[in-house]
Formats: C-alpha cells, sequence, structure tokens
C-alpha cells in the first residue's frame, strides 16, 4: 500500500464524491475524486514516460506551489510513479531556497512563485511553470492520453519507498530535508483514523500552507479515508468560518495563531458558533486553559487537540480536549511510540527528571537528503530532535525546553542564530540578541535586542522589511528593543539566558522600539 492506494480505491467506489474544495477568486471550486485521479494518473503517466517505469533512486521531483489543486495531483501522481517530491515553501527567502536547491537539485521543479537565481542555476528545462502553459505541455509532452478505468497498469511500488521530502530547519536553521516513506505515513494516518475520528462522510478543513506538513500529511490522510479535503489559497479567518458553514467542515487544523485570528474575528463578528466540528487538531504550541476556554464558545462540541511530534518524528504524542492529564503536557504517547528520556550520558531519567528526548515508532523518517547530515535512527531505531523533556509518573509527557534554544513561533520553527545572522547583516546593527518571550498567540514570540551602531537606528517595520531579504518574514522579530550594552557571559559570548530575564523582568536599560 502507498499514501495513494486508499485515495485511488475511494476514487473507484464513489467517483462523485467531492475530493477537493478550494475557496479562492470567484467563489469555491470543487473537483470530484474521479477528477482527482484523472490528474493524479495523468501526472504519474507523464513521470513514467520521462524517468521509465522503475526510476533512478536519485531521482526527485520538487514542488514550490501555492494551495491548488495541482499541488496534490503532482504529489499523489509521484506517489503513484514512484518518486519522491521535495516540498519546498513558497514562504523560503532566496537565500534559504538556493541552499536546498544547489545541494539537493531536483530532477523537475513545479511552481507558480516568481523564478529565483537558485532556479535559475537548474539545467535547462528542469522547471515547469504552472503560472503559464508550461504544466500542460510538460504533460501533452509525456502523456499518451489513454486513461484506463483502472490504475493497475503501474508497477507495484513498495511501502518502503521513499514519497516525502519535508524542510526543518537544522542547528544552523538552513532546511534539511527528512525523508518519509510510504509506510511512515501510513501507520501514521491509523491514529488520524482512529484517534480523531476521521472518515469517509467527513469535511477536512486545512486552511494553512501545504508546505507545512501539518497540513499536508492531514489532506492526504483525508484522500486515503475518503474525506472531502477543504483548502484555502491563503488562511483569513472570514473564509475559514464561510466554508465550515458551506461543507460542513467538522475537522479543522490548526497552527495556534490562526485560532487567535479566529477568535478575534468573531470577537469583532459576534454571532456565529459552529456545533458541526467535533475536533481542533493543533500544532506547535501549547494552548493555555483560558485558550481551551475561549475554544468552547465558538466550536461547542469540538475536542481541542493538542499533539506533539516533528517531520523526523511523525506523531509522538496527543492531549485531548477531555483528558484529565496536565494541561501543560503534551499528552500521553500514542499506541506504538516509546519515548526515552537520557542525560547527555546516554542514561535513562527517572520520573519527572528532565533529559533528552529519544523517540522509537514504525513512523520515523529514514534519514536527511543531503549527505551533510547524516543522522538517522539508531541501530536500535531511536532518534531524537534534541527536544529536551521529562515524563512524569502518569506517562504524561513534558517539553523543558528545544536543542539549542530553537523557537516555536505560530508552528514554525525559528532558530535564533538565523535570525541574528540576518539581522547582522544590516549595517547599522551593531550587535543583537535574539530570544523568545512566552505568547498566548505564538507560543514563542521572536524578539531582538539591538545594539545599534553609532548614530544609527531603525523602526521595527523597517528593520523587519529589510531582515526578510535574507531570513523568511515569519521568522523576522515582531518585538524590537534596543539597548546601549547586551550582557555577556564569561567567554564573551552574549548571554542570552539573561537577555530574556531582563525582557521578562522589565528592567531599565532596555527600551521596546516602535
Amino acid at each position: 500500500m502507498t499514501i495513494a492506494s486508499g485515495f485511488l480505491s475511494h476514487a473507484t467506489t464513489a467517483p462523485d464524491r467531492v475530493a477537493l474544495a478550494l475557496g479562492g477568486d470567484g467563489g469555491p471550486h470543487q473537483w470530484s475524486y474521479h477528477t482527482l485521479r484523472r490528474g493524479a494518473l495523468t501526472v504519474a503517466r507523464a513521470l513514467r514516460a520521462e524517468f521509465g517505469p522503475a526510476p533512478d533512486p536519485g531521482v526527485r521531483l520538487a514542488v514550490r506551489l501555492g494551495n491548488r489543486r495541482e499541488f496534490l495531483e503532482i504529489f499523489l501522481g509521484a506517489a503513484v510513479a514512484g518518486i519522491p517530491v521535495m516540498v519546498l515553501d513558497t514562504a523560503w527567502s532566496d537565500p534559504e531556497l538556493a541552499a536546498v536547491l544547489d545541494d539537493t537539485p531536483p530532477a523537475r521543479l513545479f511552481r507558480d512563485t516568481p523564478a529565483t537565481a537558485a532556479e535559475e542555476r537548474l539545467p535547462p528545462g528542469a522547471v515547469v511553470d504552472l503560472a503559464g502553459p508550461g504544466f500542460a505541455a510538460w504533460l501533452r509532452r509525456h502523456d499518451s492520453h489513454q486513461l484506463p478505468d483502472v490504475d493497475n497498469d503501474f508497477d507495484e511500488v513498495p511501502d518502503s519507498a521513499a514519497f516525502y521530502v519535508g524542510f526543518t530547519s537544522g542547528s544552523t536553521g538552513r532546511p534539511k530535508g527528512a525523508v518519509r516513506s510510504h509506510r511512515s505515513w501510513i501507520r501514521t494516518f491509523r491514529h488520524y483514523t482512529d484517534g480523531f475520528g476521521i472518515g469517509p462522510s467527513d469535511a477536512v478543513l486545512l486552511p494553512g500552507s501545504l508546505a507545512h506538513s501539518h497540513f499536508l500529511c492531514g489532506a492526504v490522510h483525508a484522500l486515503h479515508v475518503g474525506a472531502t479535503v477543504c483548502l484555502l489559497p491563503s488562511f483569513d479567518p472570514a473564509a475559514v468560518f464561510d466554508h465550515i458553514e458551506r461543507y460542513q467542515a467538522c475537522h479543522l487544523f490548526l497552527v495556534p495563531t490562526m485560532f487567535e485570528a479566529l477568535l478575534e474575528h468573531a470577537r469583532r463578528h459576534p454571532g456565529r458558533t459552529f456545533p458541526q466540528v467535533r475536533s481542533l487538531l493543533s500544532v506547535g504550541a501549547k494552548w493555555s486553559p483560558a485558550r481551551r476556554a475561549r475554544a468552547v464558545d465558538l466550536f461547542p462540541r469540538a475536542d481541542a487537540v493538542e499533539f506533539y511530534g516533528a517531520t523526523e518524528l511523525s506523531l509522538v504524542s496527543v492531549l485531548h480536549g477531555d483528558d484529565d492529564g496536565p494541561w501543560e503536557s503534551l499528552g500521553r504517547p500514542v499506541p506504538g511510540v516509546e519515548v526515552s528520556v537520557r542525560s547527555p550520558t546516554g542514561e535513562e531519567r527517572g520520573v519527572d527528571e528532565a533529559g533528552q528526548l529519544y523517540v522509537r515508532s514504525d513512523m520515523l523518517f529514514d534519514g536527511y537528503l543531503s549527505a551533510e547530515h547524516t543522522e538517522a535512527p539508531d541501530a536500535d531505531g531511536w532518534f531524537t530532535v534534541g527536544d529536551i523533556g521529562r515524563l512524569d509518573e502518569r506517562g504524561y509527557l513534558h517539553l523543558v525546553g528545544r536543542e539549542k534554544g530553537m523557537l516555536i513561533s505560530g508552528g514554525l520553527n525559528v532558530h535564533p542564530e538565523e535570525v541574528a545572522a540576518a539581522l547582522l547583516r544590516l549595517p547599522e546593527v551593531a550587535e543583537v540578541a535574539v530570544v523568545g518571550l512566552p505568547d498566548e498567540r505564538w507560543g514563542d514570540l521572536v524578539c531582538a535586542v539591538v545594539r545599534w551602531q553609532e548614530g544609527a537606528r531603525l523602526g521595527r517595520a523597517e528593520l523587519r522589511d529589510r531582515a526578510a531579504r535574507h531570513v523568511s518574514r515569519q521568522k523576522c522579530p515582531r518585538r524590537l528593543f534596543e539597548t546601549d550594552q547586551l550582557p555577556y557571559t564569561p567567554s564573551g559570548k552574549i548571554d542570552h539566558r539573561q537577555v530574556r530575564a531582563l525582557l521578562l523582568d522589565g528592567r531599565q536599560g532596555i527600551r521596546e522600539v516602535l
């Protein structure tokens, strides 16, 4: 079984069921399972014609696309053809994109975004532009247009084969690709089906970018079980509420920043509730008791579900809204997932003792795409992304910290080092410390404390605009502070812990810049 098997099966047994509904200009558009299947198999056939029935293991595709029908057709078609897909984020800065394409260039890159210098360095013909006639021409060039009613003309793809490369920030903040097999996602799907109750009669709303594995996995799982996938071109609270009502969506995938925006929209436009929603599925940051209480006002029958995982680890633990465990925890590990808390020298920690979290399950990734990153599950199947946590006496997992101070802001991994490097490229900045402050909306609010070059100063908006040339705008500081002197450690490095403490204490000497 591959991640496309369930989808193809439902396209045969229920061809007229709505597979995909996409909001946007001119009102929502929708496609049946039959139509989406035809598109996916057309792509699969074109890929087989170009790369052969047994593609070389080094052949990879890349998509740099917004939320659109063709994204899913290419992704599913590649899965049928046995070719893995690198999913590139359209929000990446040019240096971030270049770091990936120069290191691990794809055989074909499908895009609907403006050309970049890194893409221009790919071989001639490697880029297929969906914004123009390029995609249709590529299909015509390679597809015979003989679309049978069954898909058994494709050689079987083993479930151990790679199908997806999801990108996560490494210790330097540069995106690195984690390779996943069909088997790892199929075994993740069973937890989505059993744990969250998603089935063929449901509509699943995913208002975020498919470049985020949370939303992509949710979409592919929904098609796997025969549900209707509801997407938006970009996140918009009013459109989310309209889509819930139009399609009677009963499962809503979110990150906490989206939920805060929904609450704010509801405050400004009161009077609507959505009792049809059965689950709110959130990753990226903890929900406070106050946030959970406010969820009931909008979604009175919804299970507010938080889960912990990573691109490399897949699903690790889940906390349901009616769970009697501590709200500040990450819930209990899901069935089949083992968690080991270890000291720096590898000894197992005791109850409530913090240590590095190691995870073992049948959902882990295979390893990283780049030869520069050799980390992979060890011989016994254990892997760590460097998070620090503890297990309490009831088996609930608590996150204590993240490797090298990595922040999660709005569901996005942010390394302070990469943000600081971008800010230091600005001539006005002499020194900078980037830290996270707790925030109910963002989880970690990215803040920068700057010591300016003599006679220089920038406002927050200008600093963000200029830094966004070097790092994704989502990672740029949301609050900016200035100081005449940053604190240092005995070794002469900026003392980031002390900087954060000064901000939390509101001490003099650090002033906010608006």
